[in-house]
């Protein structure tokens, strides 16, 4: 019998959108007319409702998202700006499946949300069965006649393409072909079931959500730990129990080819993914221990990839967050809605019924930042209003926090690193 388990954690690099079978015998593809549908639940519209005979004459793109997709959310901006630019001729329309009211609350609480102009459509069900899909954000493109010219990652839709489009220029946009049944329980290796204890590693799999997880086989006291399309730095995440998140500062990489981990800007997203994202999996004992099977996981990689990626601890200068005063009465929380926008651009940023962690978060994604950490002790939720434009300008940052009582000083101290080397020059290191 087979058992799921949970290890590691769950977290979702995309929203996977749950599409159901019958969906398949409506989807519309390149080359169709979209039925001249109504379509209900619109916010930032004139109407509660339209029919897509009423964007007849305007390219029109479907942007489907979710309130907690990161990546739609960092993408609205970008969207909102060319709705803006070619607003005569082109309509961009953000469609999500989730309830009026969650949609609402975004809109409200988050900075993206607050800014956002683009008519948004919520509660879908009709577009989402002409559109099947499981991977966010996903962009339909129709033409001023109602066909559909594009599906495609919302990379691809920036001026350049637009102003194509309008153009009646088709351009080189790649279908986005999201595989709706994948079984993640199935091995990587054909034969596996003969193999007792092994690991492997394969390809890209286009189309294909990622995804990790464990899976337990009692009856021949196996464990099987997988990784679906996931680049090389968040492989490593998981091995080091990290999951997917680690703080930027915190990452010591010294590796030739950095452009293996990160992808260079001014490129298509899809083909480095095709190059740089793997699928993984080890088959071990079910006795075997979670720090072991982590070690396993590490070693794996790094044989793979002829890397040394590893935790060490190194002293370094960083920015300790401290206490000058006892007094907290500024930083107690008023509000009952949690509020962050600390992330924002916004000239006054806002953190209300959350944790003092968020700001060492915000200081340790500075790029070519030192490392931030918390000794002020303070466990409860703060609300603090603090006028700076940027993290990256501490002394700003510390004549914010001043009224709270707090203060950065750099200092030095022993803290654990992720390093990320090459495999011959961490030996060559290791034998100097």
């Amino acid at each position: 019998m087979k058992q799921k388990i949970c290890l590691l954690g769950l977290l979702c690099l995309f929203l996977r959108a749950q599409s159901q079978t019958s969906n398949f015998a409506n989807a519309l593809k390149i080359g169709d007319h979209v039925p001249d549908i109504t379509i209900n639940n619109f916010i930032n519209y004139p109407n509660k409702s339209a029919k897509i005979s009423d964007f007849k004459g305007k390219l029109l793109i479907l942007d489907f998202w979710a309130t907690n997709c990161g990546s739609c959310i960092r993408a609205m901006p970008k969207m909102d700006s060319l709705a803006k630019k070619f607003n005569r001729n082109i309509q961009i329309i953000a469609v999500s499946y989730e309830k009026q009211a969650i949609v609402t609350a975004f809109l409200k609480r988050n900075p993206v949300g607050r800014s956002m102009q683009l008519p948004i459509v919520t509660d879908d069900i009709k577009l989402r069965s002409l559109f099947p899909h499981r991977i966010l954000s996903h962009e339909v493109w129709i033409d001023e006649n109602g066909m559909v010219v594009g599906i495609t990652e919302p990379e691809y839709v920036n001026e350049r393409n637009v102003q194509a489009m309008l153009a009646h220029k088709m351009p080189d946009m790649p279908v986005k072909t999201d595989m709706m049944a994948y079984d993640y329980q199935q091995p990587l290796l054909v034969n596996s079931s003969k193999a007792m204890i092994y690991s492997a590693i394969d390809s890209y799999k286009q189309g294909v959500a990622p995804k990790f997880g464990a899976v337990t086989d009692s009856l021949n006291n196996r464990l099987r730990f997988y990784i679906i399309n996931f680049p090389i730095l968040q492989m490593y995440m998981l091995a080091l129990d990290h999951l997917l998140y680690f703080p930027k500062t915190f990452m010591q990489i010294q590796i030739r080819d950095t452009a293996r981990l990160q992808m260079p800007s001014g490129i298509y997203r899809n083909p480095w993914k095709q190059k740089n994202n793997f699928c993984y999996e080890t088959v071990q004992s079910s006795s075997t221990s979670t720090a072991r099977l982590k070690e396993i996981i590490r070693s794996d990689l790094n044989r793979f990839f002829n890397l040394d990626g590893r935790m060490e601890k190194r002293k370094a200068k960083c920015l300790v967050l401290q206490r000058f005063k006892e007094e907290n009465h500024l930083l107690a929380t008023t509000s009952s809605i949690p509020l962050n926008t600390l992330h924002s651009k916004d000239s006054v940023k806002v953190i209300s019924g959350g944790s003092i962690s968020n700001i060492i978060w915000e200081l340790n994604e500075i790029k070519n930042g030192m490392p931030a950490i918390d000794e002020t002790g303070i466990k409860e939720n703060v609300e603090m209003h603090l006028p700076i434009q940027s993290f990256a300008n501490i002394p700003q940052v510390n004549q914010a926090l001043y009224k709270y009582g707090l203060v950065l000083k750099e200092e030095m101290r022993e803290l654990e690193f992720f390093v990320l080397s090459d495999a011959q020059a961490s030996t060559q290191s290791s034998l100097n």
